[in-house]
């Protein structure tokens, strides 16, 4: 059998030539490959020759992960090839390539057949190290980020529908997969990191679509009762902001909207400068006079032990109605002037919230920052 050899001369981008095929055209596993092929007094050969190229994740043994032959012209030696499909096929994907790969080659003439050993590893191209699992991608700009209507980046991925409805599964610019798929970290010590929408469109939105639910955990190192979730508007003026402990403080009304006569009104929440809770109930004269037992389940959301507030309503002729005792658990009712109607009569209770007993009125500053 007459001998071969082979000189690998150039492997232009294992990597390098995926990635970059794969942003314009989907995920491609092939690369270019180039040797140079003598016999074995090392004169460099010429003609047609047949080469299966052979991908395995190991030097020796292991499993083939693809195989494909070619019909390479040889021309003093050289030859160059475009190894891999031209989609995606089992046992060869781009993940694969992230992974060692040695390269087993065996040339055929029709007379003779080699295949040539060892095994070669295969290297990516310096550019496509930074595309590596667990590669930072990283560099510094000065200035100002957004200027002119350009946006500056080190990095950017884009993805442009055509014809498409917002509500078509349309393929994403981006998919990230992770039990923490996404993190922001600011290294510059003093700007917090942002996601922001397109700023030079002044129209331009931001959307949140999920199946089931969105969480947002404030605060989620400790339990200081620091962290807050703060809106501004185009003025950069804040109008609205949650605390972690969950108080609420917005500068606009505070309403629902409610469907009356097929429109859509606005139904707006009353204001005080306390915080206080109430509860609504009924209660019948007995011979002028009745006892009322604070429902237990309101009792508890407020605190019975301050003064609270009842208000009466007789649903009856009578000389008038007065609350003549007040406990934690219930109140009194009794007619003026010492009357004896048995009479229905309806009642409101308003109470202070448990734990915000003192709050009135409190100062706030709406242009703080939340730290």
């Amino acid at each position: 059998m007459k001998s071969t050899k082979i000189i690998v001369l150039v492997f232009l981008t294992a990597l390098g030539t995926l990635l970059i095929t794969a942003c314009i055209a989907g995920p491609v596993p092939q690369m270019t490959y180039q040797g140079v092929l003598t016999n074995e007094n090392g004169q460099p050969l010429n003609g047609t020759v047949q080469i299966t190229y052979r991908l395995f994740s190991t030097l020796t043994g292991g499993t083939q992960l693809y195989s494909e032959t070619e019909n390479v012209t040889i021309t003093d030696g050289l030859f160059n090839s475009v190894v891999g499909p031209s989609t995606v096929v089992a046992g060869l994907t781009p993940e694969d390539l992230t992974k060692p790969l040695f390269m087993e080659i065996q040339v055929a003439n029709g007379v003779y057949t080699e295949t040539l050993a060892p095994r070669q590893r295969l290297y990516g191209s310096p550019y496509a190290f930074t595309l590596m699992p667990g590669a930072v991608i990283s560099s510094t700009m000065g200035g100002i980020f957004y200027s002119g209507g350009v946006v500056n980046a080190v990095t950017t991925v884009r993805n442009e529908y055509v014809n498409v409805e917002p509500d078509d599964q349309a393929l994403p610019a981006l998919r990230l997969i992770g039990d923490i798929p996404l993190e922001l970290v600011d290294r510059a010590g003093g700007t917090s990191p942002g996601i922001y929408t397109e700023r030079a469109n002044a129209d331009s939105d931001f959307e949140v679509h999920s199946n089931d639910q969105i969480r947002l955990h404030l605060d989620d190192d400790d339990n200081d009762l620091g962290g807050n979730l703060r809106i501004f508007n185009g003025q950069d003026a804040q109008i609205c902001f949650i605390e972690e402990d969950g108080d609420l403080t917005c500068i606009g009304t505070k309403s629902a909207s409610v469907q009356i006569a097929d429109e859509e009104r606005l139904l707006y929440a009353v204001e005080s400068p306390e915080v206080w809770f109430e509860d609504f109930g009924a209660g019948n004269l007995a011979g002028g006079q009745a006892s009322v037992t604070i429902e237990p389940l309101f009792a508890q959301s407020v605190n019975l032990g301050v003064d609270y507030h009842v208000f009466l309503t007789p649903l009856g002729d009578c000389n008038g109605l007065y609350v003549a005792e007040k406990t934690p658990t219930g109140f009194t009712v009794q007619e003026l002037n010492g009357g004896t109607a048995d009479i229905a009569f309806d009642y409101r209770i308003v109470a202070k919230r448990v734990g915000y007993e003192e709050l009135r009125m409190e100062l706030v500053d709406l242009h703080a920052d939340g730290e």
